[in-house]
């Protein structure tokens, strides 16, 4: 089966010929090419890491336009490849390169953060989402200051986390690849309004619902950090919850 992909977002489509209309980002087969299947004998390819949102993009080149925060190929930063072993001299040997290929390993989940403005709803992909404390239960999210979804969490001081399973690629494609400020991400996403208002996905794998600590959010820069206590929640599934590198190696 041939495998076609989206040059503006990253979809991934199967089939004979690519598709009318992505599925993700609205646009016609001309944005669509077509995957070659990849050599065993073939050399990785290099790894792209966006500095503002953490993107990763595979390709001999940056892309021009990060698809995720819309900044250009200069915010991007070349991953330096594995180390076999590590030794004092390698340790000498830093600089932001090797810092971010070092946090390129550390585990993350791939969740979708909403939040309600003035009857508006919105939400967005996240991977930055982790719990702080079991007793009392309170978790952390960090979001980009640009994105749709920080400005709700810090006019309403609540959001919820739709945990996502393994086969939801696709939710996070369209959580992630386009911006609530210029599309209704939830017009076509089965959803229901938590107790808290903030919507969460029909077919999650589980959701929390939490209340943002207003002495504990942090600007920390590109970022807010914001730490809840979490209001509400239930496990609805019993797959696999769906990590960032599950992710990567399936896109």
């Amino acid at each position: 089966m041939k495998k076609w992909l989206c040059k503006v977002c990253g979809y991934v489509h199967e089939g004979d010929s690519p598709p009318e209309t992505c599925p993700v980002c609205g646009v016609g087969p001309e944005e669509f090419v077509l995957q070659a299947e990849p050599s065993p004998a073939a050399a990785a390819p290099k790894r792209w890491k966006c500095k503002v949102c953490d993107y990763i993009h595979d390709g001999d080149e940056p892309p021009a336009v990060c698809p995720v925060c819309g900044v250009g190929r200069e915010e991007f930063i070349l991953l330096a490849g594995e180390v076999a072993e590590l030794t004092a001299e390698a340790m000498l040997a830093t600089d932001e390169g090797t810092i971010n290929a070092a946090l390129d390993a550390v585990s993350y989940g791939l969740y979708v953060v909403s939040a309600v403005k003035d009857g508006r709803i919105n939400g967005q992909t996240a991977n930055a989402v982790f719990q702080v404390t079991a007793s009392p239960p309170q978790i952390a999210i960090c979001l980009n200051k640009n994105n749709l979804t920080t400005e709700f969490v810090l006019a309403s001081g609540k959001f919820a986390v739709s945990i996502l399973a393994q086969d939801q690629g696709d939710v996070v494609r369209t959580f992630g690849y386009q911006s609530g400020r210029t599309a209704d991400k939830f017009a076509a996403v089965r959803h229901l309004a938590g107790k808290n208002g903030c919507p969460v996905l029909k077919n999650c794998l589980g959701y929390l619902e939490a209340e943002v600590l207003a002495d504990k959010t942090v600007d920390v820069g590109t970022h807010m950090l914001f730490v809840a206590r979490v209001t509400a929640g239930k496990l609805a599934g019993k797959s696999d919850a769906l990590t960032y590198a599950f992710f990567r190696r399936r896109k």
